[in-house]
């Protein structure tokens, strides 16, 4: 449930796979969205734009996609958010009897097994596009993360001072979409909790940039699926794995953020947990809910 503030915001979802979980699994994992049955209906839209934007895919591809697709979110949509609800529901009777690292981290464990399955469902879809990805949609990709780089790399001109600044505002908007109106008194301790976060601006900068290369290299030898299958499975699910700099980074985020979800419960007040809670109940109903039903997509302006 707390997988959008665990992302650091200089990763990139340049591959196909990442771009899904960004509107299905961090979507319906509470990004303070004010309509989670409005985003879920039309993930399938939203996914297949956010995959549309680095490959430019043809009419045939987006509508084979767009019929695979339909296949994870029922599958999701029947199984997953039953989940997500009782997690939601379990999470909010802890809560109210007061945060431990102990709850914390089985929560955060819980988001990590979601995503995993996640992605291992959507494994065969991937590798089904990934497979009639042409020369021309190969260097499409590469020219747009050039032009994302750019934006990226404008992260790591910012002084120190202007990267806290701009993480403390992002980090307030955040509390206040869960925990409603802070009061000034609030602001110096959450100041001092934002500041702690570890700057690894440039380590994800350089890996980001590393791993699109290594996707564009792979698509460029014309892979088979067992190729593409076993990257996928390496990269999404097993990475953390193998890889000890990445391990040991990511291990350092869950650990600020651990932590900085204890303090910000000793600083919050009464009201602002009871706001909590209210919002926890009202999206595991809202859950629920979508588990029962049928995906119906409401048309959106401009809307492929």
């Amino acid at each position: 449930m707390f997988k959008p503030i665990l992302i650091s915001p200089i990763r990139s979802k340049s591959i196909l796979i990442r771009s899904a979980l960004k509107w299905l699994l961090l979507t319906v994992l509470l990004n303070g969205c004010s309509s989670t049955s409005l985003v879920y209906n039309n993930s399938n839209w939203l996914i297949r734009g956010e995959i549309d934007d680095y490959f430019s895919l043809t009419s045939l591809q987006q509508q084979q996609l767009k019929t695979h697709i339909d296949g994870i979110i029922q599958w999701h949509r029947k199984q997953e958010l039953i989940e997500y609800a009782d997690l939601l529901n379990q999470f909010s009777l802890q809560y109210a009897d007061g945060l431990t690292s102990k709850e914390l981290n089985i929560v955060v464990d819980q988001v990590s097994s979601a995503r995993i399955r996640l992605v291992e469902a959507s494994i065969p879809t991937a590798r089904q596009l990934l497979l009639t990805i042409s020369i021309r949609q190969i260097d499409y990709y590469d020219q747009t993360l050039i032009e994302k780089k750019v934006e990226q790399a404008n992260k790591l001109d910012m002084s120190d001072e202007e990267y806290a600044d701009e993480n403390f505002s992002r980090f307030i908007d955040i509390i206040e979409q869960w925990f409603g109106d802070l009061n000034e008194s609030q602001m110096a301790p959450l100041r001092l909790i934002s500041d702690a976060r570890p700057d690894n601006r440039q380590y994800w900068f350089e890996r980001s940039k590393l791993k699109g290369q290594e996707f564009s290299d792979l698509l460029r030898t014309r892979p088979n699926k067992e190729k593409i299958e076993q990257y996928l499975h390496d990269r999404f699910v097993e990475l953390k794995k193998t890889d000890v700099q990445e391990h040991d980074n990511s291990l350092q985020v869950r650990l600020y953020w651990l932590n900085a979800l204890l303090d910000i419960d000793q600083v919050i007040d009464t009201k602002q947990r009871e706001y909590f809670i209210n919002r926890m109940t009202d999206y595991s109903s809202e859950f629920l809910e979508l588990s029962k039903k049928s995906s119906k997509p409401v048309k959106l302006s401009n809307q492929k």
